[in-house]
């Protein structure tokens, strides 16, 4: 990791080297000499502790020396940006009395503290060079353990293995008919023993899902909120509410549920007092209604009034525990017919010895392994560096061998996880644009930051220290998760340099002083500004508290700042110019918008602006003038205004995304084609803008992969849809019609790119079925149409066999659909099909030949056929499905 923050500090020293302040004042004080003199220091030292991204530290001695390098690296980084900040751009009428007051050093502090710093840096590395020779730190780390060349493999469920008679005995607590009261089950069980999966397990049983329906299933963790608790409640039971008050809130569920026999899954519960809040809002009409606890607190589930004893889940038996472990160290590809090698499966088995048969030591571990799958001297060198007693906290300690043998620059991404609250749903793609903008991700060759981010991510999810929640229908990461145990690892070793720390309460910010990172995860009060607590030398504060409020003048090298939840209240628009990027939620600057676009203007070095969730209005006069933007992601009632397009003047070339804005006329004469780097473009087509000219503005943008087009977007197809030439990059296109043409839209072959992977069609009035068409886009992977109709208010749909050969999910809402035919061998990879308010339409008995069908919810304003209801069930026993009919929906 040191390493990696070197070669950052490098980079900065060399930008440096050629500013232009520098190169004035060099002859007269020798900043350039000092500052080259000292990077040719650093080449030495990064040279010396480059092996330690192949090597495993293993001495207390090694691990200081590395810290007091990045001790350093921070040290020189601070004083190369408060230069650069404090250095006056300008000195007119000045330069020509500098001859006469070369000595007068004094008069220009800005430039003698600089040097005084530096002075003081210099004197610092020769101390840790004696050290290394005084302690004899000459090497870092063993021997190398062996690398494959990098590769990516699928990424895939988690494995299950065992649980069966533990999930069986559970089934059988839930489903028990002598108890008709609303009762508890709860499973207990230390960190990384399975009790989520376990829990997952049980509820995707069929016995579960025919008896209860879908489970409501509610994260706790540690720190929880009982409103946030009552609001998802309250979503899984689709409670059209904005009422934020808790008791309005719980009597609306205590309503919803008393009707119906639930499933509640309260997911890792840390207190008792947690049941006594949520208990009074749970009916108990007899009808054998459940809550499931998971908890690691034995007394959590005996304070929960359990009609059943606790279930203390055991840990895996030797065998489970082998099964498991080889599941993950050879991967399928690696698998040969005969099994591992007697040499590599005694290997096995020693590893699976010191894991004790916990699941999450198992998995971490394997997953380690399998980057060297069969290979006996990469096992065995691991094996023989395992020195650990028997302490109980083997599971910790099987994780952090694994972050151990990370490289230094995925360290530091793994540690990043750190600042978010436990089981919190982390969006991926900001969370790939923050670990740009920190620059903690190295330059590799043939490709883009982005790219690279994206395969450290998929690469720490296939080591299993992260876990996917969501998947983009092209396969890639929408959100993740990190396990409580893995970020606890996080925070230590965050904690440990000063990386990143985190303030659960006010007092924490005592601890903070040194740190370069600071998530806050409390609400502040009306009248406790953050700036209270200021550190100067912070460069990323994340705020996932309800309220918080900033003063960006206390905040002058400030790199990250995102409002991840909750209302972020800013002051004082100073400071922070080297802010890349900047992420703001629930926030109003609708009276300090001139204020706020022209601290915008000035950030020379920003990267992302993520509006999306900001109440504004047009900033688009200050936004184009930064010209290092790679994302413009502005909120969505910003399409009821016209925005102005790039200026002609401006050089936009490193803008690679660009969402949420409207098309006018002033677009025509705009600067677009120097944004020809964009890959995904939201906008609405203004109805005034004439489609022919946009249609000639989207021909310049070669490299478009995600595409969204709202307002007139019928005459735009019909204009001049297929002749788009970035059909061969174009991947995502959603296109919803909400303009005043009375058109129908009549799809035709070609008229849409061949190689969409995810297509959305809202509001487009169909003359005739669309799945002829539809159904040749052969890489199609998402379909949704929706808030659709036909010309005379019905619709005949048919899919045909052959089609679709790659839909995995299909989503039709609020269509009027008089019948639907699915010939066998039609959609052969659907998985999951939603059918909402779409009129009469009956389920089709074809559904029975969708083979891959997992998720099934048919919703419609007529009674079900419940014939067929009853085959598909009966012969698909393990489909997840919801059913009603409901004349209000």
């Amino acid at each position: 990791m040191a390493e990696s923050l070197l070669t950052n500090v490098l980079g900065k020293l060399t930008e440096f080297a050629v500013e232009k302040a520098v190169k004035k004042f060099q002859s007269l004080y020798g900043i350039r000499g000092e500052v080259e003199s000292l990077s040719r220091e650093l080449t030495y030292i990064q040279a010396f502790i480059k092996d330690a991204d192949r090597k495993h530290i293993v001495e207390e001695r090694q691990l200081q020396w590395v810290k007091d390098v990045i001790d350093i690296a921070y040290q020189i980084e601070d004083a190369v940006d408060i230069f650069l900040l404090e250095c006056p751009p300008k000195l007119p009428g000045f330069m020509g009395r500098l001859q006469g007051l070369v000595k007068k050093t004094t008069q220009l502090s800005f430039l003698y503290k600089f040097q005084e710093e530096i002075k003081r840096i210099q004197g610092r590395i020769r101390e840790i060079k004696q050290f290394r020779e005084t302690y004899e730190i000459n090497t870092l780390g063993g021997d190398e353990i062996p690398q494959p060349h990098p590769s990516l493999l699928p990424i895939g469920d988690p494995e299950v293995v065992g649980f069966a008679r533990d999930g069986a005995n559970l089934v059988e607590y839930l489903l028990d008919d002598e108890n008709t009261s609303l009762a508890v089950v709860s499973i207990v069980g230390p960190g990384g023993l399975g009790k989520t999966t376990l829990a997952r397990k049980v509820c995707n049983s069929i016995e579960v899902i025919k008896t209860f329906g879908e489970p409501i299933w509610i994260t706790v963790s540690q720190k929880y909120d009982l409103l946030d608790i009552l609001i998802n409640i309250e979503k899984h039971l689709n409670i059209k509410s904005t009422d934020l008050d808790a008791n309005k809130i719980a009597q609306l569920i205590w309503n919803a549920l008393k009707e119906r026999r639930y499933l509640i899954v309260l997911d890792d519960v840390w207190t008792e007092k947690l049941w006594a809040e949520i208990s009074k809002v749970l009916p108990n009409t007899e009808n054998g209604s459940r809550v499931l606890i998971t908890t690691r607190i034995a007394n959590v589930a005996k304070g929960a009034d359990t009609a059943y004893d606790p279930y203390e889940l055991p840990a895996l038996d030797d065998e489970q525990s082998l099964e498991l472990f080889l599941k993950k160290a050879v991967p399928k590809k690696h698998q040969c017919p005969g099994g591992p090698t007697d040499d590599l499966k005694s290997l096995a088995i020693k590893f699976v010895a010191k894991c004790k048969g916990l699941p999450l030591a198992l998995v971490v571990l394997g997953s380690l392994l399998s980057k060297t799958p069969y290979n006996f001297h990469a096992w065995n060198t691991l094996l023989q560096s395992m020195s650990w007693q028997d302490t109980g906290n083997e599971c910790t300690e099987i994780i952090a061998t694994s972050y151990d043998h990370l490289s230094f620059a995925k360290k530091l991404c793994f540690m990043y996880f750190a600042a978010y609250p436990e089981d919190f749903e982390i969006e991926a793609k900001p969370l790939l644009r923050m670990w740009v903008a920190e620059q903690l991700i190295p330059h590799e060759e043939r490709r883009t930051l982005e790219e690279t981010s994206e395969c450290f991510l998929e690469d720490l999810v296939q080591r299993s220290m992260v876990q996917v929640s969501k998947k983009n229908p092209d396969g890639s990461i929408k959100y993740c998760q990190v396990h409580d145990v893995l970020r606890e690892l996080a925070v230590k070793k965050a904690k440990e340099i000063n990386f990143l720390m985190v303030c659960s309460k006010p007092n924490d910010w005592e601890q903070c002083s040194k740190a370069r990172r600071v998530a806050i995860h409390y609400s502040l009060e009306l009248n406790e500004p953050i700036c209270n607590y200021a550190n100067p030398h912070v460069r990323s504060l994340l705020f996932f508290g309800d309220l918080s409020k900033l003063d960006h003048s206390k905040y002058r090298v400030l790199r990250v700042l995102g409002n991840m939840r909750g209302e972020l209240k800013l002051q004082n628009f100073k400071g922070s110019p080297h802010l890349r990027y900047l992420q703001l939620q629930t926030i109003s600057i609708k009276d300090k918008e001139r204020e706020f676009g022209e601290w915008i203007k000035k950030m020379k070095y920003l990267e992302i602006l993520d509006l999306r969730k900001s109440l504004h209005s047009d900033l688009s006069e200050w936004i184009w003038q930064a010209e290092r933007l790679k994302h413009v992601l502005l909120s969505f009632s910003l399409l009821l205004v016209p925005t102005q397009g790039p200026p002609s003047s401006v050089n936009l070339r490193n803008l690679q995304s660009l969402r949420d804005v409207r098309w006018s006329e002033s677009w025509e004469a705009s600067g677009l084609p120097n944004i020809p780097e964009v890959r995904e473009l939201c906008t609405v087509v203004d109805r005034k803008a004439p489609k022919r000219d946009v249609v000639s503005l989207l021909d310049r943008l070669k490299q478009v992969v995600n595409l969204t087009m709202r307002g007139d977007v019928i005459d735009l197809l019909i204009t001049g849809m297929g002749r788009f030439p970035f059909y061969e990059n174009l991947r995502t296109l959603v296109l919803d019609h909400n303009g005043d043409s009375d058109d129908t839209l009549v799809l035709s072959d070609g008229m849409l790119p061949p190689h969409l992977i995810e297509l959305v069609l809202g509001n487009c009035e169909f003359e005739l079925d669309p799945m002829p068409v539809l159904e040749k886009l052969v890489c199609l992977k998402f379909l949704w149409i929706r808030g659709t109709k036909s010309k005379d208010d019905s619709l005949r749909i048919e899919c045909s066999a052959g089609g679709f050969k790659q839909l995995e999910w299909l989503v039709l809402e609020h269509l009027v659909i008089d019948q639907w035919e699915i010939e066998i061998g039609a959609m052969p990879m659907l998985k999951c099909l939603r059918v909402w308010a779409c009129g009469s339409v009956a389920i089709p008995p074809e559904v029975m030949n969708l083979h891959n069908l997992q998720h099934l919810d048919w919703q419609t304003a007529v009674a079900m056929n419940y014939d067929v209801l009853s085959d598909i069930l009966e012969q698909r026993p393990h489909l997840r499905q919801r059913f009603s009919y409901d004349l209000a929906i």
